[in-house]
């Protein structure tokens, strides 16, 4: 049985997160709760919640968020919810002191409203118009532009309080009129100095295609002179992607940057002491000078990568961001770069079997660097309860891609395990793309997450849903796995601890063994459950562990030797690199490819 507060959880979802619905329910909730009572003559009722509702604002207006958005792309911005209260407040103020206060808080309103929608215009150039934004981390003097200007939440809603309480609360016209008067005049003046900061920037862009903010990375680019660069592209939630490197780049001994071309991703990436870019706008990226950079790495195959590669001074590796079976393991756009970066003799077969004329010369072979703090433990029959870790992969981006155990059997699973005797515990790490292509993944999810909670609840067992950190530390909690083809088997091989894999494919389990190495040294799961029952019984120490020998073995052949899976091999590999890179490319050193102002809109097409 799915739990309510899952299931509101669930449905609140698509407005944002669910702790901006606090906010949601105070500006907008009590706003149509004022119309009601309005309607009903409930005087008292309508001005009390109208008045919440304006200092609802404050929680709701600020930050920007999914239900912002929706709202003013509904026509239901903060002029339209002003002149709402307005509306309300006309309806239900029986207390205004005359026809001249009636008047002239009519008046009032229309100018204010006038206003709103004259910073409502602003947001909408910053939104649109030239100055694209740009945040930064770690880059002295924090140089950032919003792609809004400032909220100003706190001065709308004293300005607000202050048009719409004196009125409805029977003051008389001339103050109505005087404190309408101010504020118009405050709204007006924030507005104006917003305008103007804006206007200058724009200014500065016209005149030498840089604004302000800009000008100060390049500035810092030219002190710091990075070495290496890493770039990406991707929403928040392929903020993973990014972060599963980042250990293994703050213990470089050389100058890293890291440039992203999203803001939720560039939100949802992890505290880091390497200096980060921000910047959305391909032709800003091409006017910055990288001239000191050696090589750059890639995570992720993006359609923005060419932003980088098309700079000659600069070698490039596909460093992906996971060892896995799945065929994005062998893109064809990875001919693109310069070096393939393979983990062990596994990822290069990937590429050979594919045969999309990947030269041998394009592979190093780097190890696993993020799989150095997986422990062997604990081992089966160490602890009373033994922890499996259920962590499927997403639904992919079309049904060629769809490996996903999660819709298909993700519930017989959590089932099974959960009438397991004797009991394990059971903790579910879906990956955070899950859902994104198809609503019923996130409806299983919901049930999945009640199957859970139901069972803790009942049984004392610390059965739970787990959505963010790292996985490798559930890793080393687990005594097994069962998962998907995915970068997660062969990280979780590292432990060399027993595992499971969903068999998506309509072949018999020999040969999806055989088309998906990663996979051989475990139990297959089918579509129909087999296979389920004989991992819980290897789990519970009532069947042998007969594949332990294989996982060691593949585990080599996936990660590379042991010696290879740290932090200073991976040094190794970026110092290697930058030498091939001083070598190979000294004919184009000493010659900035930035592109000029006039350039940058043909070279961004």
């Amino acid at each position: 049985m799915v739990l309510p507060v899952r299931a509101a959880q669930a449905a609140f979802s698509r407005l944002g997160r669910t702790e901006e619905l606090r906010g949601f329910v105070l500006a907008v909730g009590s706003l149509f709760i004022a119309l009601i009572c309005a309607v009903a003559g409930l005087e008292i009722g309508a001005l009390v919640f109208l008045l919440v509702s304006v200092c609802g604002e404050l929680v709701f207006e600020r930050r920007a968020s999914s239900a912002s958005v929706l709202l003013d792309q509904a026509s239901l911005g903060a002029p339209m919810r002003f002149a709402l209260r307005a509306v309300i407040g006309l309806v239900a103020g029986s207390r205004i002191d005359s026809i001249g206060a009636w008047r002239v808080f009519t008046a009032v309103v229309i100018l204010y409203a006038l206003a709103l929608c004259g910073r409502a215009l602003h947001r909408e150039y910053r939104r649109v118009g030239p100055l694209k934004p740009m945040e930064t981390r770690n880059i002295p003097g924090g140089p950032s532009i919003q792609d809004a200007p400032p909220r100003r939440v706190g001065e709308l809603v004293v300005t607000q309080l202050l048009v719409l309480a004196p009125a409805l609360l029977g003051a008389p016209w001339f103050v109505v009129g005087l404190l309408g008067i101010i504020s118009i005049a405050v709204l007006a003046v924030v507005t104006a100095l917003d305008a103007r900061a804006s206007w200058a920037m724009r200014q500065a862009k016209r005149a030498t295609g840089f604004t302000g903010p800009l000008r100060q990375v390049q500035e810092f680019l030219d002190e710091y002179q990075p070495e290496v660069i890493v770039h990406l592209s991707g929403p928040a939630t392929a903020s993973y992607q990014i972060n599963t490197w980042l250990e293994s780049l703050e213990a470089l001994d050389r100058r890293v940057f890291i440039v992203l071309r999203d803001h939720q991703l560039a939100r949802k990436m992890s505290s880091t002491s390497i200096p980060m870019l921000e910047l959305r706008d391909p032709g800003e990226l091409l006017m910055l000078d990288f001239s000191s950079a050696r090589i750059a790495l890639y995570p992720s195959n993006t359609g923005n990568n060419i932003h980088l590669l098309r700079l000659p001074t600069v070698m490039s590796a596909f460093i992906g961001h996971g060892d896995s079976d799945k065929s994005a393991s062998n893109n064809p756009f990875s001919r693109a770069y310069d070096e393939l970066w393979v983990a062990g003799e596994a990822g290069a077969d990937r590429y050979r079997r594919s045969r999309l004329g990947v030269h041998e010369e394009q592979y190093r072979f780097v190890g696993r660097p993020q799989v150095h703090g997986i422990s062997r433990g604990p081992l089966l029959g160490e602890v009373p309860v033994p922890t499996v870790l259920y962590a499927p992969t997403w639904e992919g981006v079309n049904l060629g891609q769809e490996y996903s155990s999660v819709s298909a059997v993700g519930v017989t699973i959590i089932k099974k395990l959960l009438a397991a005797d004797p009991p394990v515990r059971v903790v579910f790490k879906a990956h955070p793309f899950t859902g994104q292509r198809d609503a019923k993944y996130r409806a299983v999810m919901v049930h999945i997450a009640g199957l859970l909670d139901g069972a803790a609840a009942s049984t004392g067992i610390d059965h739970r849903v787990v959505k963010d950190g790292s996985i490798n530390e559930w890793f080393n909690h687990a005594s097994a796995l069962i998962t998907d083809v995915s970068s997660v088997v062969s990280d979780f091989l590292a432990s060399e601890k027993p595992y499971a894999v969903f068999n998506h494919t309509s072949s018999d389990d020999a040969t999806f063994r055989a088309e998906y190495p990663s996979t051989g040294a475990g139990i297959t799961i089918g579509r129909d459950g087999r296979g389920i029952s004989d991992f819980i019984n290897v789990v519970t120490l009532q069947a042998p562990d007969l594949r332990a020998p294989a996982r060691a073995e593949l585990a080599t052949y996936l990660l590379g030797p042991q010696e290879q899976r740290t932090l200073e091999s991976f040094r190794a590999a970026i110092n290697a690199f930058i030498e091939r890179s001083e070598s190979d490319r000294a004919d184009y050193r000493g010659t900035s490819y930035a592109i000029e102002p006039s350039d940058v809109e043909a070279e961004a097409l």
